[in-house]
């Protein structure tokens, strides 16, 4: 049975910028993961904290080298979004670490 081209072109998946989405949420959520983790780490042991975390700045800057040389815009946008969430992480850890000490 043929399809009428619209609709296949409509279930085609060679689209650039449903990949780009596609690319940019599957980031976002793994980086969030990976960030709760290092959270969870950090306030159990700061060294292995702080080594987890060179580990995610090595595997952050390696992705965006690969992402940049696929597409500066979503390069670009990936840069904020790490920017946004390690800002994010920062702010819950200072102060779950002043609550931490109050007790």
């Amino acid at each position: 049975m043929m399809y009428p081209e619209s609709l296949v072109n409509l279930i085609s998946i060679n689209n650039d910028v449903l990949w780009g989405v596609i690319l940019i949420m599957g980031h976002l959520v793994s980086t969030t993961l990976a960030l709760a983790i290092f959270s969870s780490i950090l306030l159990k042991n700061k060294k292995n904290g702080l080594l987890f975390l060179i580990l995610l700045i090595v595997m952050g800057v390696l992705t965006l080298y690969r992402v940049m040389s696929y597409s500066i815009a979503l390069g670009l946008i990936i840069g904020f979004m790490y920017i946004m969430l390690c800002f994010v992480t920062f702010i819950s850890l200072k102060k779950k670490m002043t609550m931490k000490k109050q007790l």
